[in-house]
């Protein structure tokens, strides 16, 4: 069995924990707050304090020695690689199996709805994405300098129980743009698993992979479902109304537009989706806040 350290173990890393160990592997995970340790604790994790934005915060991990490392906290600071390259300092383990780290497909930037995959060249257009793709260079220097075999997952928009938009709809928060017609991209937080996993076991070393389902949408189909789905109106913004309302971080995501390919994900680390679209995804969402709420002992808010 392997060790696995999990670093930035938030909505995803805790139920990659969770994955990993049930197969039996030993899994650590670091979280800044004190209030999620029983959380991590819970799910079977080892949890570690580590607030990256500290200097010297990786000592905490100094005496791990880890098989994989899987690296799902976002750029932090003016220089959003550094922490990473002490951390694979810090470990000092030559080589690990893997370090996977988990970018975004901010980095490709608005391409007119065109077709992208992890073979184009990268164009970010938002102070997010440009971090992001200097993460992502720094990481893949410093995984050969270390040895760790660095492996870049750019990751779509994530959806799955408690994270559906319900409540951004509901307080208005979230509103589709009026005669915009832009293309998006998702995956489901449990097929999100399954790629960094596949990523970890039959990923190549060097390699970008795209975790995205099998169905780029136009942005606001998803809202719209969960809308439909949870009795919610859908309000609107004008696109005049929206440059105004955003800032660029916001802005890019509300109007970019590209279709990413997950061929190479499908093809290479052979991950079959259980959610090929959002259409089975934001259903299988929904019932499982509802057997969260019941395992909890309390009712699933009225909109589900």
């Amino acid at each position: 069995m392997a060790e696995a350290l999990i670093v930035g173990c938030g909505y995803t890393g805790l139920r990659l924990g969770r994955r990993l160990g049930s197969e039996g592997h030993r899994v650590m995970g670091t979280t800044r707050s004190p209030d999620r340790v029983p959380e991590l604790r819970g799910a079977g994790i080892e949890a570690r304090l580590l607030d990256l934005g500290q200097p010297g915060a990786t000592r905490v991990l100094g005496r791990e020695s880890p098989d994989v490392v899987f690296y799902l906290a976002p750029p932090i600071g003016e220089d959003p690689g550094a922490e990473i390259e002490a951390l694979l300092r810090v470990l000092g383990r030559a080589p690990l199996e893997a370090f996977v780290y988990a970018s975004s497909t901010s980095v490709y930037g608005d391409r007119g709805g065109e077709i992208v995959d992890a073979s184009t060249l990268p164009r970010p257009d938002s102070p997010a994405g440009r971090a992001r793709l200097a993460t992502e260079r720094r990481v893949l220097q410093a995984g050969w300098t270390f040895d760790a075999r660095p492996r870049i997952a750019r990751i779509g928009g994530i959806y799955g129980p408690g994270r559906i938009l319900r409540e951004a709809i509901r307080e208005g928060r979230y509103r589709a743009v009026d005669g915009v017609e832009a293309w998006s991209n998702r995956i489901h937080v449990d097929d999100l698993v399954e790629g960094l996993v596949a990523i970890w076991r039959r990923g190549e070393n060097g390699r970008i992979y795209d975790l995205v389902d099998d169905e780029p949408h136009l942005s606001d189909a998803f809202a719209r479902l969960v809308a439909e789905r949870c009795g919610l109106e859908l309000r609107t913004l004008t696109l005049e109304e929206t440059r105004a309302a955003y800032g660029p971080d916001r802005l890019a995501r509300k109007l970019g537009s590209k279709r990413v390919s997950n061929r190479r994900m499908r093809e290479e680390l052979g991950v079959e989706l259980r959610y090929p679209t959002y259409r089975e995804g934001l259903p299988a969402a929904l019932d499982g806040e509802g057997r969260d709420a019941e395992a909890r002992g309390d009712r699933a808010d009225d909109g589900a």
